[in-house]
């Protein structure tokens, strides 16, 4: 399965004094000397003119990791010391651990090893440089690659014409261009292939990963097997970032306090005499010590960085981005999509609306100008429209009549069934060796016997 989730860019930072900078500076510059592995580059940033600013990259190298060295006047008073400058770290976890990939997402998995080859890399440059958990979280970008030759094109009675599906990367493009803009975000960059949608604090980016290598990186390896990929990409600047570590840090001190006071009542209850700790609840007790235990002795920042990047926050932040854009439901022409409204709603009046807001969606060029247009109760309206439609599994953007073809999965959803099946040719496996494993054991006892 080609068809990945997860993270593939994060940035993490740590705060400096003034003086750790400029001995870090310096740092940088003998490391470049010695070795002419890095090649320190000045910046200048318009929404910050004030500072100084150093990129520190490998030329020639795809070494999976570059710096940030930011020099302000401006001072931040962080734990009893004034803060003027910041290190940045901006990290490819794929190609820092040696896997020369831009079309496979890297997984919570990789955060170990890539720990341990950031600490290294540090350490032969500047012991300032620190260790991966004295790092703050940056930047975050969780992306879903689709590998399109993986859609279930199988439906009813239609045949998928072969020739069509070379197309598809392009058709699907096309289509989610005329996808949902959520409130607060503003549509850049009007590519052909991709749809580039920013807020303050997100940016959702999705877009034909062929044509942005073959336009960026055409030497790249993977260059013929993107072809097939579609990337949709959750960008977490830092505001956002900011705002998810500030609400996982409140749950993670909700839970401390939970284990504190279980830890109590436990002691209290159980530690009297000695006999107590023949009790079968001591088991209880140890696994809620052990637990506390972990908990304190875990770094903060470690913590909070490894629950971002887990599988879970991933999926859930994909999920929940993906149907706010693209929105549920498979693609139709709108003839399909109407025998469908006709066979599954028993309204008339809803029947119409819904049919209506789908030829409205095709006249204006998509969702996001129909929004534009509408106002009040006919907003309103058009809201209920896509709920009822998502519900159907129908997506209102249709596919056009010229293109030949009458139906594309909906990407993610696709996704969700194959991995389901997935699972479960995985865990009829996994008992398949396990009922074989008994087998051996029963057959062997029957031996020695």
């Amino acid at each position: 399965m080609l068809t990945s989730i997860g993270y593939h860019t994060f940035a993490i930072s740590m705060n400096l004094m003034q003086e750790e900078a400029d001995l870090l500076f310096k740092d940088f510059k003998k490391y470049r000397d010695n070795t002419n592995e890095i090649c320190i580059i000045k910046k200048e940033y318009d929404i910050d003119p004030s500072a100084r600013h150093y990129i520190i990259v490998y030329p020639n190298q795809e070494k999976g990791i570059s710096w940030k060295l930011r020099f302000s006047n401006r001072a931040f008073f962080i734990n009893g010391e004034f803060m003027t400058c910041t290190i940045k770290a901006i990290i490819n976890p794929k190609i820092l651990v040696g896997e020369k990939t831009y079309i496979v997402a890297a997984t919570a998995a990789y955060l170990k090893e890539v720990e341990k080859i950031f600490n290294q890399e540090a350490e032969k440059i500047s012991l300032l440089l620190r260790k991966f958990h004295c790092y703050t979280l940056n930047r975050l970008d969780y992306c879903i690659n689709f590998d399109v030759s993986e859609l279930i094109l199988d439906y009813y009675h239609y045949s998928y014409p072969s020739e069509l599906k070379k197309e598809l990367p392009k058709f699907i493009m096309k289509l989610i261009k005329n996808a949902d803009i959520p409130e607060h975000f503003s549509e850049q960059y009007k590519d052909e292939f991709q749809f580039y949608l920013k807020s303050n604090s997100v940016v959702i980016n999705c877009y034909w990963k062929y044509d942005d290598l073959n336009r960026n990186f055409s030497e790249c390896q993977d260059l013929e097997s993107s072809q097939n990929i579609i990337r949709f990409e959750v960008q977490y600047k830092y505001p956002k970032v900011f705002k998810e570590l500030k609400d996982m840090k409140r749950r993670q001190e909700r839970i401390r306090s939970i284990l504190i006071q279980k830890r109590k009542k436990q002691e209290q209850g159980y530690c009297n005499s000695l006999e107590s700790y023949k009790d079968k609840n001591y088991s209880e007790l140890k696994q809620t010590q052990e637990t506390w235990e972990t908990i304190k002795n875990t770094p903060e920042k470690s913590t909070l960085i490894e629950d971002m990047l887990s599988d879970y926050k991933c999926m859930e932040t994909i999920h929940n981005y993906f149907y706010k854009v693209i929105k549920k439901g498979n693609y139709y022409t709108f003839e399909e999509a109407k025998r469908i409204i006709e066979r599954d709603v028993s309204k008339w009046e809803k029947i119409v609306r819904l049919t209506n807001a789908l030829k409205l969606i095709h006249q204006c060029g998509g969702i996001a100008k129909v929004k534009d247009s509408l106002q009040g109760k006919a907003l309103e309206e058009f809201r209920m429209s896509l709920r009822d439609l998502a519900a159907l599994r129908i997506n209102p953007v249709i596919i056009p009549k010229d293109w030949g073809i009458s139906y594309i999965p909906d990407l993610l959803g696709n996704y969700y069934d194959i991995k389901g099946e997935e699972d479960y040719k995985n865990k009829l496996s996994e008992g398949y060796i396990v009922d074989c494993k008994k087998h051996r054991k029963s057959k062997k006892k029957h031996l020695l016997k």
